[in-house]
């Protein structure tokens, strides 16, 4: 999936706050996955993907990766076991975390005005980044796209537009598209311009020290389950 066509439209946004989106996943098939984006460039950071990682450990790893890079806002996918993310973010002083619940309210009505235009939060991020294609520049990522071209759509009752569960996808022999669903985060709210990075001291303002409950018998164990 190249994206080198649009070189020039992503270097236009350089100035454009930079978000981060969170999927959150705990244990199984699932991954949690960490997704930048500044404008119309979501392909000059690294996309982060860990398989199994503890709800603590991913939150210390968003909180890190969020003051390396000075990001102006963390979206992270709330529901079920994402909840603990937000929190312990938050409790680690990381600014502008929002929790996105994605079976909210969608908040993009018709073009006539007379009804919500997605059936929830997510339908709705999901159409956010349909438009942002046009000119947005992905990373070389065939998982990405997979993402992106797997999850079907439809409408319900209501005429609303609304995307394919998770569960449906992986009867179909798919798998859950967390990738995408953290791109998605990126475009949860709206994000101003003058949404300037903290400065770095803003950052993890917390006495509590995250590894204090992590003896060396810890990390070994850690490191043979990584291998």
């Amino acid at each position: 999936m190249s994206s080198s066509p649009r070189s020039d439209d992503a270097n236009a946004d350089r100035h454009q706050p930079l978000v981060m989106g969170v999927d959150v996943a705990r244990f199984g098939d699932d991954r949690s996955v960490i997704f930048l984006r500044k404008g119309r460039d979501a392909r000059s950071w690294p996309v982060e993907k860990h398989q199994g990682l503890d709800l603590m450990t991913l939150a210390g790893r968003v909180a890190e990766r969020a003051a390396a890079e000075r990001v102006a806002a963390v979206f992270v996918d709330e529901g079920g076991v994402g909840a603990g993310v937000v929190d312990r973010l938050r409790q680690l002083g990381v600014p502008r975390v929002f929790g996105i619940n994605f079976g909210g309210a969608a908040a993009a009505w018709d073009e006539a005005g007379a009804r919500p235009r997605y059936a929830n939060k997510r339908a709705e991020i999901w159409g956010s980044v349909k438009d942002w294609l046009e000119k947005g520049a992905l990373p070389d990522d065939p998982e990405l796209g997979a993402d992106l071209t797997g999850v079907e759509y439809g409408f319900n009752a209501r005429g609303e537009i609304q995307l394919e569960k998770k569960d449906d996808m992986k009867k179909r022999g798919l798998a859950s598209p967390d990738i995408a669903d953290a791109l998605a985060l990126t475009f949860a709210l709206p994000v101003q311009a003058n949404w300037d990075a903290p400065p770095v001291q803003a950052y993890c303002i917390s006495e509590y020290d995250l590894y204090r409950d992590f003896d060396e018998d810890y990390w070994d164990e850690k490191d043979e389950f990584d291998e």
